[in-house]
Formats: C-alpha cells, sequence, structure tokens
C-alpha cells in the first residue's frame, strides 16, 4: 500500500513558486530523503500539471518521461525526462514553446545533489521578454523541510498592476543533504576500551603498600625481646633467702 504525502516543495504554482509535489513513501517505511523532480508546471489561463514528475523518500530511484501541452495548445513541451532518489534529482527538457513562439528552449536540464544545485539552459535568453513577460534561470529555493529546489528556467507574465498572470517552471529538481553518514562515529567514542581499563587496573594494582606491613621483619624484634629478659629477674631472689638465716 502506497500513501502519498504532500509536501510543498516551493511556493506553489502559483505566486512563482516550483509547483506542488507529492513525496511517496510505503506505508512503514523510514523516510531517508526527499528527491523530487518533474519537467514542466504552468498556471494561469493555460494550466498544466506537474508533468512528468517522481518523487522518492526511501533512497530508490525513480524514473518518468513523457510530454505535455496546455489544453488552449499555448504552450507545449516537445519531452522530459526526470530522475530522483538516494539524495539526487534531475530533470531535463526538450522543445519547448510558449505563447505563440515568443518564449522557447530547445534543452533545459536541472540537477541537485545532497542539496547542491546546478542548472542550464539553451533557449530565450534570461531577461525581460515583450511587454509583461520575464525569463529566469536557475531559480533556487530552500524549503521548509530543508530541502533545496532549482529551477533551471522560469517565465512569469504579468497582468496589469504587476499582477502574475502565468508561472511557466522548466526542468525543476528537489533533493536534501544526506544526514545518515555523521551518527555512527560520536557513538565509537564512548564505548572505547581505554576509559574502563585505566579505571580498573590503577586501584587492583596498589598490591605492594599492603605487603610491607605484613612483612616478618618488623613483628620479629618485639617478640623475640621478652624471653631474654627472663634470665636476669629469676637469679637474684634465690642467693638473697638461702644466706641470711644461716646461723653457724
Amino acid at each position: 500500500m502506497r500513501l502519498r504525502i504532500a509536501a510543498l516543495v516551493a511556493a506553489g504554482v502559483t505566486a512563482g513558486g516550483a509547483g506542488l509535489l507529492l513525496y511517496t513513501t510505503t506505508a512503514g517505511a523510514a523516510e531517508t530523503h526527499r528527491d523530487a523532480a518533474y519537467g514542466i508546471s504552468a498556471s494561469g489561463t493555460a494550466p498544466i500539471s506537474v508533468t512528468p514528475a517522481v518523487s522518492s523518500t526511501d533512497g530508490s530511484t525513480k524514473t518518468a518521461n513523457g510530454g505535455a501541452s496546455s489544453s488552449d495548445g499555448t504552450i507545449k513541451l516537445g519531452s522530459a525526462t526526470v530522475r530522483a532518489g538516494g539524495g539526487k534529482a534531475s530533470a531535463e527538457i526538450s522543445g519547448f514553446t510558449a505563447f505563440g513562439g515568443l518564449v522557447t528552449a530547445s534543452k533545459a536540464t536541472a540537477t541537485c545533489t545532497n542539496g547542491q544545485t546546478s542548472s542550464s539552459v539553451s533557449g530565450t535568453p534570461a531577461g525581460s521578454v515583450g511587454r509583461n513577460g520575464k525569463v529566469a534561470y536557475g531559480v533556487q529555493s530552500t524549503n521548509s523541510d530543508g530541502t533545496t529546489t532549482i529551477v533551471a528556467m522560469r517565465v512569469t507574465i504579468t497582468a496589469g498592476a504587476g499582477t502574475e498572470a502565468a508561472t511557466i517552471n522548466l526542468a525543476v529538481a528537489t533533493c536534501g543533504k544526506n544526514g545518515g553518514g555523521p551518527t555512527g562515529s560520536p557513538s565509537t567514542t564512548p564505548t572505547t576500551a581505554k576509559p574502563t581499563t585505566s579505571a580498573t587496573v590503577s586501584p587492583t594494582a596498589t598490591s605492594s603498600p599492603t605487603a610491607k606491613p605484613t612483612t616478618a621483619r618488623p613483628t620479629g624484634n618485639p617478640t623475640q625481646a621478652p624471653p631474654t629478659t627472663g634470665t636476669p629477674t629469676a637469679a637474684p631472689p634465690s642467693p638473697g633467702k638461702t644466706r641470711a638465716p644461716v646461723t653457724g
């Protein structure tokens, strides 16, 4: 069973955002990555949903390809190939044209690897287009979940008073930094054998101080002195008592 977890990778299809992506994960599987990519999205009077689109949260690589066209035919994408998974995402498009050829791109690519992005475009130069249009290259943004999104080419059309009438995003890739690496190194430091051995060996190794008080040399001297004094104390009383009462 698959659960679709809605996650806004950028500001959304409106207001110049990179579009709405759905992270897809298997029920019960741990999310180790948040990688996604798509070929095109468009808002305004000629909308196009994110097409083709892929996403991955379990590290496995997903791929898709295809083209797209608005319902009125004013925006067309010849083909796109997208890939996402394992901390990486990429999108490559070709054959894009919009508004009767006012904006075109023969090729555009975007890549994202562990939060590092790059992009390239071969098409209408960045800058103003017509009276109300604008083209931008390599639009990068950081999302609320910590991932990074790169848009290779963005086309915006404004209406009166600067109101945004349409936004087209081409070749979009999203990925996050891989955080799995540093968890192992801190845990090994407290479990090393050096702290435990130094603490236990030093108390048990103090056998030399306890051995000195039990040596025979200090205890032998006091015990041998009393027997030697017994001989002179017994001799004087016997001569004194036998010689005094002699009368003749």
